[in-house]
C-alpha cells in the first residue's frame, strides 16, 4: 500500500472526487500484596489465563471535563471541487499514535492497540495475548516524554505471549515503532529491569524524561501457582535514537495520478 492511502483525509478527498479506492486494513503493576518475595528468573509456566495486568502502582488522575457543547451545529454546503479537497486533504495532518512495534532480535512484530484506564484505575491490557498496547496517558513514541508498551508473557489458555522473549533483550538491541503517519521511531535498549510488582519504579517508569524514552513491560519473575500469576515485573528501557519520517505525495502529484 502507499503510503498516501495510510493518510484517512487523503483518503477522504478520494470519495469526494469520485475515485473507488480499494485498500485492506501486561500489565499494571498491581501490589501483589505478598510480602518479602526474591525476585528470581522468569518462571516459563504459563499463567491460567490471560488475565495479567501492568500498571503503575500510582495511577495517573484522569483529566475530566464538564463543558459540553449547547448547539448542535448542521454542516455547512459545501461547494468545494474535488481538486480543492485534495489539495486541502494534504495540508491536514493524519492522526498520530504508534500502530505496530517490531524487534527483529526476539521475534515480535505485533500490532499496538490504545489503552486507557479500568474502572479502578488499573491499566487496561489486550484481551489477545498476541497484541501489545500502548498507553495514552503518556507519550507517542518518538516524541518527548516516557512511552509505555505492554504485552502479555503467557496464558494457559493461548500459550506464548508476544513479549514472552522480551528477558532475552540485551542492551543496544534494536526496537522499531511504526506510527500511523507512516513514520518509525528507532529505539535501543538501554536497560532491562525485573521487579516485584508491590516495589513496581513508578515514577523511573512514568516520569517526566529528556527526550523520548519507551519502556516495554511485562510480567515475570516467579510464578504463584495458588495466585496463578507472576509475582514480579520485567521493564526494558529504550532511547530514542531517529526517527525515519513518511514520504508523502505533493497534492498536485495526486491529482494527476487520477485525471
Amino acid at each position: 500500500m502507499t503510503r498516501w492511502l495510510r493518510n484517512p483525509f487523503a483518503l477522504a478527498a478520494l470519495a469526494i472526487a469520485g475515485v473507488l479506492v480499494s485498500a485492506a486494513g501486561a500489565a499494571v503493576v498491581v501490589p501483589a500484596g505478598a510480602a518479602d518475595v526474591v525476585a528470581a528468573e522468569p518462571a516459563l509456566e504459563p499463567t491460567a489465563q490471560a488475565t495479567t495486568t501492568i500498571a503503575p502502582t500510582t495511577t495517573p488522575t484522569v483529566v475530566e471535563t464538564t463543558d459540553t457543547p449547547t448547539t448542535t451545529m448542521a454542516p455547512a454546503a459545501t461547494t468545494e471541487t474535488p481538486q480543492a479537497a485534495i489539495e486541502a486533504a494534504f495540508d491536514r495532518p493524519p492522526p498520530h499514535r504508534p500502530t505496530k512495534v517490531r524487534i527483529a532480535s526476539i521475534g515480535v512484530d505485533a500490532t499496538i492497540i490504545d489503552l486507557g484506564l479500568n474502572p479502578d484505575r488499573t491499566l487496561e491490557v489486550p484481551e489477545d495475548i498476541r497484541l501489545t498496547g500502548w498507553w495514552t496517558g503518556r507519550s507517542v513514541p518518538g516524541e518527548d516524554g516516557p512511552s509505555i508498551v505492554v504485552g502479555h508473557i503467557d496464558s494457559a489458555a493461548q500459550g506464548a505471549g508476544v513479549f514472552f522473549r522480551l528477558r532475552e533483550l540485551d542492551v543496544g538491541d534494536a526496537i522499531y515503532v511504526e506510527r500511523s503517519d507512516g513514520s518509525v521511531a528507532e529505539f535501543r535498549v538501554t536497560e532491562t529491569e525485573l521487579v516485584l510488582k508491590n516495589e513496581f519504579p513508578t515514577d523511573k517508569v512514568y516520569g517526566s524524561t529528556d527526550g523520548s524514552q519507551l519502556r516495554l513491560i511485562t510480567c515475570g519473575g516467579s510464578f504463584d501457582r495458588s495466585a496463578r500469576s507472576y509475582l514480579g515485573n520485567l521493564i526494558v528501557y529504550a532511547e530514542h535514537v531517529g526517527t525515519t519520517e513518511a514520504v508523502r505525495l505533493q497534492s498536485s502529484d495526486l491529482i494527476s495520478a487520477i485525471r
